[in-house]
């Protein structure tokens, strides 16, 4: 959350002595607690106007709002939990034709799966807190950005431009003091180096579970980036690619990653029996452990976005946010086989 307050609130300052009516775009497929910063911290108590995306593969919806007081466009790619996706090319040429810069939350994927400054986005954060340090104990943040990024502000300090990361960890960070504990960084530099090989393995598990959650008689909807009856799994085919891979035709492998949700049948209710009844499967709102985690984001991580929100969003309470691990891929589906088949 420092890392998306300091990238965003950058961009964010008055230009003009007199109107100006600052905006931004976002999709609001977000993390929960993005949500709150952008609905609540900005929107709110600032009255900085958010304009929220509905369906992110639609670039005419990122179009229409943007303005000549838009600051900046923002995605998460792929989305916690719903797995949504834009076409980061196409928007990030959009932003660009306004001389705006593209901030892309890429924290499920990782640099792993997706680097989406290689497709054109300006800045990129990331929290290092999931997936990168996989064991859980640690909390951290961390912004990318291209250099230059694209921004029609002004500001005194060319670094604002030329290198933005710097200018962030320069200026910002230093006043306002979100520092990284010492601890904190040796875990997350200490479990980076086998970032690559765990994504590689969360992401097949993944696949197993989600095309077995995609059968069952009790799961009526299974949002995993790996399924071709998935309505994002064209973009994601597109952009989340394990790096430094190779099919034997010289293309990168797709991998699709660790994080899905599914749907229960019935009233939500019966979400929450099936939550209740796990046994090898972690309850818990964190993700991109290397064990496996599961929340039911409308009562957790989604929960203060509330209910208005949340169906805007497509976070219905019967869903359940499953961050597949490392165990054996079998355990896991007997685990959830168990707990479907008791309602």
């Amino acid at each position: 959350m420092a890392a998306i307050a300091l990238a965003t609130d950058a961009l964010l300052v008055k230009q003009k002595s007199g109107p100006e009516n600052i905006n931004f775009v976002s999709s609001i497929q977000i993390y929960g607690g993005t949500f709150q910063n952008f609905n609540v911290r900005k929107k709110q108590e600032r009255g900085i106007d958010v304009r929220w995306v509905l369906h992110p593969e639609n670039i005419q919806e990122w179009k229409d709002p943007i303005d000549e007081d838009t600051r900046f466009l923002y995605m998460e790619a792929p989305s916690n939990p719903q797995q949504a996706l834009a076409d980061i090319e196409a928007v990030a040429e959009l932003a660009h034709s306004f001389e705006i810069p593209f901030i892309v939350d890429a924290t499920c994927a990782t640099p792993a799966l997706m680097r989406p400054i290689g497709y054109g986005a300006d800045i990129v954060v990331h929290s290092l807190t999931k997936t990168i340090t996989s064991g859980g104990l640690a909390i951290g943040g961390a912004l990318i950005s291209r250099r230059p990024i694209v921004t029609r502000l002004k500001n005194d300090n060319p670094l604002f431009k030329e290198s933005f990361a710097e200018y962030i960890q320069f200026l910002p960070y230093r006043d306002q003091g979100p520092a990284f504990s010492p601890l904190s960084a040796m875990f997350a530099l200490n479990e980076v180096r086998t970032l690559r090989s765990r994504m590689d393995l969360l992401s097949r598990n993944s696949q197993r579970v989600a095309e077995f959650l995609e059968r069952h008689p009790r799961v009526t909807r299974v949002d995993y980036p790996g399924l071709p009856g998935f309505r994002f799994h064209a973009l994601a085919k597109k952009y989340m690619k394990l790096v430094d891979s190779d099919d034997g035709t010289g293309q990168e492998l797709n991998r699709y990653g660790h994080l899905l949700s599914f749907q229960v049948d019935g009233p939500p209710e019966n979400a929450r029996r099936v939550f209740d009844r796990f046994r090898i499967i972690f309850r818990a709102a964190d993700m991109g452990r290397i064990k496996s985690l599961a929340t039911i984001p409308a009562i957790s991580t989604h929960l203060q976005q509330g209910e208005e929100a949340r169906r805007m969003a497509d976070v219905p309470p019967q869903l359940i946010r499953l961050s597949v691990g490392a165990e054996d891929p079998a355990d896991i589906i007997a685990d959830l086989d168990q707990a479907l088949n008791a309602l």
